[in-house]
């Protein structure tokens, strides 16, 4: 099975890092052609403004955050050549079309040529992706959603589970379709939040319980075992207003929390359920 990889840059993060590992040392995967974004965003300078003003709540939960994080599983960036022995590996850069703001679409000669290199794409890069590149692979392209999308769909990774109070989290592995967090399932794991007082302990957790998805992921979307969720979530998003810094607040309390008492460091977690199907 050969796979293209879809990436932002020359780097990526600590968990993408050890599924890639993984996906390595199997004998029976190719990681053959790297995607690279080459721009991130090409939004208008209205369109920046105005995710600018949507957001700007959100500094403060960023210097909170940036100031209490501890390091760990999630905060870190690895150079992809200590993953990849980049030699013989096919790689292109693209300038994706910016779709309805935000969505990104791939050119259809760059779609042409990837799809016809590799039978399955992991996107550990760009954007929400749109367009013919869902359906010119084999096996299609696969993405993680650190959340159960029968449950929870849209961002940020852990939030509102977090803020709903769940004692439990899950970690997807979809076949993409246009629809946000809508795709067959091709890998699923259910992880233990119940003693995690921060949002970043959740988020810390969930990345450390993702690397060892993907390999079984893209097994199952060759094996014909991938399959559709028996009910979606509601699409959730950043809230805005004063539910921020409430948030703000509690987050702070719940990581000061974990500081002093050494708690939910990503170690030791208790999995409800995993693997595939």
């Amino acid at each position: 099975m050969d796979v293209c990889l879809f990436l932002s840059g020359t780097t990526v993060r600590d968990w993408q890092a050890e599924a890639l590992e993984r996906v390595v040392a199997a004998d029976d995967v190719t990681i053959t052609s790297i995607l690279y974004s080459a721009a991130e965003s090409d939004r208008s300078l209205g369109d920046t403004l105005r995710r600018g003003l949507e957001v700007r709540e959100w500094a403060v939960v960023n210097a909170l955050n940036a100031w209490l994080r501890p390091r760990g599983v999630g905060t870190e960036r690895v150079p992809v050549d200590r993953v990849l022995d980049r030699d013989g590996i096919t790689e292109r850069a693209v300038r994706p079309r910016v779709v309805d703001g935000w969505k990104q679409e791939i050119p259809g000669e760059v779609v042409d040529a990837i799809a016809a290199e590799a039978d399955v794409a992991v996107r550990f890069g760009f954007n929400f992706i749109v367009g013919p590149v869902l359906t010119a692979f084999e096996y299609g392209v696969l993405s993680y959603h650190h959340g159960d999308l029968r449950e929870y769909r849209g961002q940020p990774a852990g939030f509102w589970e977090f803020v709903h109070d769940a004692d439990t989290a899950g970690i997807t592995v979809q076949r993409l379709t246009p629809d946000i967090d809508a795709g067959e399932i091709a890998a699923l794991r259910t992880v233990d939040i119940g003693d995690c007082h921060a949002w970043e302990a959740v988020r810390r957790r969930l990345y450390a319980e993702s690397g060892d998805l993907l390999l079984p992921a893209l097994r199952a979307v060759r094996d014909g075992r991938a399959r559709e969720p028996e009910r979606l979530g509601d699409v959730y998003t950043l809230p805005s207003g004063r539910p921020v810094f409430e948030f703000a607040v509690r987050n702070a309390v719940g990581q000061l929390r974990e500081r002093l008492g050494g708690t939910s460091d990503g170690g030791g977690r208790d999995r409800r359920s995993s693997g595939v199907g």
